[in-house]
């Protein structure tokens, strides 16, 4: 029921230009909430981040050595793996 007294058909050709503006007007806003509130909780974990590697320096050094590592012998791996040829891998 909500569905249909939200969505009104207009009831003349002036109507319906107005009704796509205001449609437009709505999304832009709620377009806008959300992009604030994506930035909030970016600058929110942007500071936690910034904290944790204060008070803790050594273990964001320790995690970031680790995650290197990882990156690099998957780099490593698939380097290192022959291509074989469109051919190849239909027979």
């Amino acid at each position: 029921m909500e569905y249909a007294q939200t969505n009104k058909v207009p009831s003349s050709v002036e109507e319906i230009p107005s009704s796509t503006e205001e449609r437009m007007r709505n999304m832009r806003m709620t377009m806008e909430q959300y992009m604030n509130t994506a930035s909030q909780r970016a600058r929110e974990a942007a500071a936690y981040a910034d904290r944790t590697v204060q008070r803790n320096p050594w273990s964001a050094v320790g995690v970031g050595f680790g995650l290197g590592m990882v990156f690099g012998a998957m780099i490593t791996l698939l380097a290192s793996r022959p291509n074989p040829s469109m051919l190849d891998r239909f027979r």
